[in-house]
């Protein structure tokens, strides 16, 4: 890219108005999600404080009762027979109808009733007037005001998404940072890949026009829309958009090559604009040209999710700030493992921040060129190096708090997350065991590890840097579990991740002295918690358990707070008394990596609002891409019952598996659940088994050809040059192409498993696809 010639500030107007409103938006976003949590702690912490303070917070906000607490009955009820009597003698059916008589007993009735009301109003009153301090509406003004702006900003999460998408987008146009097949180089590449996203966005924004107009009629009919406002953010979104691809074909770059050829051009094209350009071909002839707007529409009803995963992405790019992957694979290093064992070890290390980060290749782009380098460096060829590095984006995707599996259970009743994530685990520890096993039989040497009386002490002494970043995480978890009443889990862990992030940035590149405040706050923390722990064992012995849990259920709460609070104590014992000087001698400053705090903020928000444009760019035309693939029938083509459920089955899987390979997951999630998923149901499928199994086709989808998402993004951060290197022209076929081979034989295997294998046994089934009972 050319650096920026005008700057404000020190810091380039794209700064300005692309990365710092992306800022605020994520910020916003954790804002919204932890200040529900927040406001819900105030509540408790209100009721706890004061009695009935669910009254007291509507003092001075409930006016006094109007009604009379003491009535005189008796008159009352004379007033009501009489008004009865008149009514019924001015109503000339009265008497064939039976109105004519007045039941006194049930009038009086009714009266006492109402002064029984009235008299609870006043005495609610009474009881918030005498019991109301200043104190008492100062903390409810706080507490309102949270509610309030927390409420407010969260009825705009669709706008929030809205705008995200078009800054992000725009940015990702201007940086020619979208997904393609090959980068952009030649200016044959930028003539055709900047004409096709200019006619893609043309045909957006017509599309956007064409769904207003629409909708104006539909209003105009008496058709009530929600959400209207946003159509004016689409337009003027797509309309920069088109003016953005416009402006880059007219000033190109300077740095392009000269030569190309016309056909290879075609490869650099975004994937989101030939989707764009699919689905306005196919729309149009159907007359529907406002289609992809309407399917952009169904995107903004799962706008959390997506502003999640938005979030995930910023974690990632935090995450490639820090030091943390270079810390483990110092812990790595004393074992002298040959290339495949590392490879394998890598690939489970990495499934936990792949899951952690959305599973949507966030991790590769966060940490592909650490670990393609380290399997470099440990003797790995270059093409299980890059099998390896896109391999380590996909592993996580069936592990928790992985967002696609979130969105599957919000798309449909009939699976909860505990479930998928509880087949999840047995189904991870399936692939890379076949990993392990390709990887054994694909080796070029013997197979080698150090002796554990040589490695291990040295690893250990090797974990000892890892500590701070131990303390750090444990005080910001227990911040939020102990303080906050939020554990960490598949929906907390867009609101926490950031906030350890940046824990974490701000030990590394402001003071290392900061990692004693988060100790100062750990210590009493832990001190009061086994405190806790030891009250609840006293209930526990006394049989005095509190109401709503279980004797067991709170034994296995004790057990869990004594071991994380032992694993604390001893995180923090260990990094105060044990000394081991620097044991990461291999750390040198990376490129897109700042020493500084300001500046690697600066850079993981910068390197999130290109990436955040193109991904989800690529989702939301995904979607419309699924909208396509709907209308045209071609999946109502399968039979809705199968001779059996073999045959069921194969098809199933192998539509699957191309769905896969030519959306994005999230995108094909929706279309699978719209359209297939009640297929399988019909033909006896298990709701739990038939998920599992398009978790497993779409990790698979995320490896193969024609797309292959994680390649390319391994190949964006490898570099292409690295990436040319590796191939090869001599040896036998995998070889040459054991990058893509190794990857697709592990995933179609552990495919074939999943599908086929439960059929046979009922037992198998019944073990890997368990219903888990909600609680309550």
């Amino acid at each position: 890219m050319e650096k920026p010639q005008l700057t404000v500030a020190k810091r380039s107007v794209g700064e300005w108005l692309s990365s710092l409103p992306t800022l605020f938006i994520l910020l916003t976003v954790i804002f919204l999600s932890s200040g529900q949590i927040i406001h819900s702690q105030l509540l408790k912490i209100g009721e706890n404080t004061w009695d009935e303070y669910f009254l007291l917070r509507g003092a001075g906000m409930v006016s006094e009762p109007t009604c009379n607490p003491d009535p005189d009955i008796n008159q009352r009820v004379r007033e009501v027979v009489e008004q009865r009597k008149a009514e019924a003698a001015d109503d000339p059916l009265g008497d064939i109808l039976g109105g004519s008589s007045v039941d006194e007993d049930a009038i009086r009735n009714s009266l006492e009733s109402s002064r029984e009301n009235c008299r609870n109003k006043w005495d609610r009153f009474k009881i918030v007037e005498e019991k109301v301090t200043p104190a008492v509406i100062m903390f409810r003004n706080i507490e309102g005001g949270v509610a309030k702006v927390v409420s407010t900003l969260g009825d705009y999460k669709r706008l929030l998404l809205c705008l995200l998408v078009m800054i992000c987008a725009i940015t990702a146009t201007l940086a020619r940072h979208h997904i393609s097949l090959r980068p952009s180089r030649t200016k044959k590449d930028h003539i055709v890949t900047t004409t096709a996203q200019l006619i893609a966005n043309a045909s957006l924004l017509m599309s956007a026009t064409v769904y207003r107009a629409e909708e104006v009629g539909a209003m105009a009919s008496g058709v009530t829309v929600s959400n209207f406002y946003l159509h004016q953010f689409w337009i003027a979104g797509f309309a920069l958009l088109t003016a953005a691809s416009i402006y880059q074909l007219i000033r190109p770059p300077k740095d392009l090559e000269t030569g190309g050829s016309w056909p290879k051009a075609f490869l650099t094209i975004p994937l989101y604009s030939f989707m764009s350009l699919t689905a306005a071909a196919q729309f149009a002839s159907q007359g529907y040209y406002h289609g992809i707007s309407v399917y952009l529409n169904m995107m903004m009803e799962l706008s959390t999710l997506f502003l999640n995963l938005a979030l995930y992405i910023w974690i990632g790019m935090l995450l490639k700030q820090t030091r943390l992957a270079h810390l483990v694979f110092d812990i790595l290093r004393p074992w002298k493992m040959s290339p495949e064992l590392m490879c394998f070890v890598v690939l489970a290390v990495a499934a936990i921040p792949t899951a952690y980060t959305g599973a949507s290749g966030i991790f590769v782009i966060a940490a592909g060129a650490t670990i393609y380098q380290e399997l470099i460096r440990v003797g790995a060829r270059k093409q299980l190096a890059l099998a390896a590095t896109a391999m380590s984006g996909s592993m996580g995707v069936v592990l928790r708090p992985c967002l696609l599996v979130v969105i599957i259970a919000a798309l449909n009743k009939s699976v909860t997350t505990a479930e998928l994530f509880s087949s999840g685990y047995k189904i991870f520890f399936l692939s890379l065991f076949l990993f392990f096993i390709y990887s054994q039989f694909a080796r070029t040497s013997p197979a080698r590890i150090a002796p554990f009386t040589e490695a291990l002490p040295k690893s250990l002494k090797r974990m000892v840097p890892l500590m701070p970043y131990a303390i750090i995480v444990g005080a910001i978890l227990v911040l939020f579990s102990d303080v906050l009443g939020r554990q960490l889990d598949e929906f907390s862990a867009p609101i926490i991740l950031p906030v350890m992030m940046i824990g974490i940035l701000f030990y590394e590149k402001l003071s290392r002295h900061l990692l004693h405040l988060f100790t100062l706050f750990l210590v009493p923390m832990v001190v009061m918690s086994f405190m806790g722990i030891w009250e609840g064992y006293q209930a526990l012995t006394t049989g005095q358990v509190p109401v709503g849990v279980s004797a067991a259920e709170l034994e296995d709460i004790l057990w869990g707070e004594f071991w994380r609070n032992t694993f604390l104590t001893a995180f923090m014992v260990i990094h105060y008394l044990v000394k081991t000087g620097d044991q990461d001698p291999h750390y040198q400053p990376e490129a897109g990596v700042s020493e500084k705090l300001e500046g690697s903020l600066r850079m993981a928000t910068n390197e999130t609002t290109g990436h955040i444009g193109a991904l989800l760019m690529l989702m939301a035309l995904s979607v419309s891409t699924g909208g396509i693939i709907e209308r045209s029938g071609l999946l109502e083509m399968l039979p809705e019952v199968f001779p059996s459920i073999w045959v069921a089955m194969g098809i199933l899987v192998v539509t699957m598996v191309i769905i896969g390979m030519i959306m994005d997951p999230y995108g094909a999630v929706i279309l699978v659940n719209a359209t297939i998923a009640q297929v399988a149901f019909n033909n006896g499928i298990d709701p739990l088994h038939f998920w599992m199994i398009t978790l497993v086709a779409f990790e698979l989808g995320y490896l193969t050809p024609p797309v292959a998402l994680n390649h390319l993004l391994t190949r964006q951060v490898v570099g292409d040059d690295e990436v040319e290197s590796a191939k090869l022209s001599t040896g036998s076929f995998f070889r040459r192409y054991e990058k893509f081979l190794l990857p697709i034989a592990t995933m179609l295997t552990a495919l074939l498993i999943v599908s086929f294998l439960p059929l046979v046994s009922d037992g198998l089934h019944e073990w890997l696809f368990q219903k888990i009972q909600s609680g309550g």
